[in-house]
């Protein structure tokens, strides 16, 4: 753990513990916001940040922190003119920015009593993969702050900014033509931020904070065998696109093994791929899950 023109340095697990516990708090905090920082992305972290700062954590959050001074001027009483509480770099560590007594700018109409964490990156489909590291220190970050704060684990309580308008009207989706922005990604975690992608997260953070251990996707994939059950008359297609015609249908109350979970093109909701290699919605408004153990 280092400081550094008053921002610190948190470099595990163990760092943000240990930082989190000496914060003396009198600001009401009950909610979690979830943010990329679209640009700077990987590549600015690897062309510019690594080369122009020697000490690139603490140079890319001072450069921050100059440009809220020049954008809006809103001190958060402490010298910090950062927008964001925290910012997550692409190997897993974290630097502090707004103090936590300070209100963030980070979503209109949800910053009060918020926390604000700036994930460094692009999310969006086609760009930056999150990194391991990155992620492992995202769900520690998160799961701390709801462990500290006595956060409930769920979207009443942790949202992303891309379920709310520019003007600060809650949709509790991700909309392309009515939300502020697309951020944290549209290919956020590995399956998006509809509300059935973004609790992929959640159920990640739910499981830091209860003590489980929180596997990665392939791990996920590789330890488990899927067996759903339609709710509905549901329409097959040959590939995860919501916008090609279905190939056949199934009836409510069929069993059908899944091998994967994917993103689709054109929605927003994921899709389980079938063992007959055919798509089906993953909506657990249409089909029922169930997780059966390899033999």
């Amino acid at each position: 753990m280092k400081t550094k023109n008053s921002f610190t340095l948190l470099e595990n697990e163990k760092d943000v513990k240990e930082w989190l516990s000496k914060q003396k708090v009198t600001r009401a905090i009950n909610k979690l916001q979830v943010h990329h920082m679209d640009l700077p992305n990987y590549s600015t972290w690897e062309k510019t940040d690594k080369k122009v700062f020697s000490e690139p954590h603490f140079g890319r959050t001072q450069s921050l922190n100059s440009y809220g001074k020049n954008k809006w001027g809103y001190s958060d009483g402490h010298g910090h003119y950062i927008a964001q509480h925290f910012n997550i770099f692409p190997d897993g560590k974290i630097t502090t920015g707004r103090n936590l007594n300070s209100t963030p700018i980070g979503i209109r109409g949800w910053n009060t009593n918020a926390i604000c964490i700036e994930i460094y990156g692009c999310f969006d489909k086609g760009k930056d993969k999150m990194t391991s590291a990155q992620k492992k220190a995202v769900i520690y970050l998160y799961g701390e702050l709801c462990k500290r704060f006595n956060i409930p684990v769920n979207t009443t309580h942790i949202r992303p900014h891309c379920w709310f308008t520019a003007g600060g009207t809650y949709l509790g989706k991700y909309n392309s033509s009515r939300s502020a922005k697309t951020c944290p990604g549209t290919a956020f975690w590995g399956y998006g931020c509809s509300p059935d992608g973004f609790a992929h997260f959640i159920k990640d953070v739910k499981n830091y904070v209860d003590g489980k251990k929180v596997e990665s996707k392939k791990e996920q994939t590789k330890a488990t065998k899927f067996e759903i059950v339609t709710l509905d008359k549901l329409n097959i297609r040959k590939v995860a696109d919501w916008d090609a015609d279905p190939v056949t249908t199934v009836k409510k109350g069929q069993h059908l093994q899944v091998i994967d979970t994917v993103d689709a093109k054109n929605g927003n909701t994921p899709m389980y791929r079938l063992e007959s290699g055919l798509y089906i919605t993953a909506s657990d408004k249409y089909v029922k899950k169930y997780l059966i153990r390899r033999v």
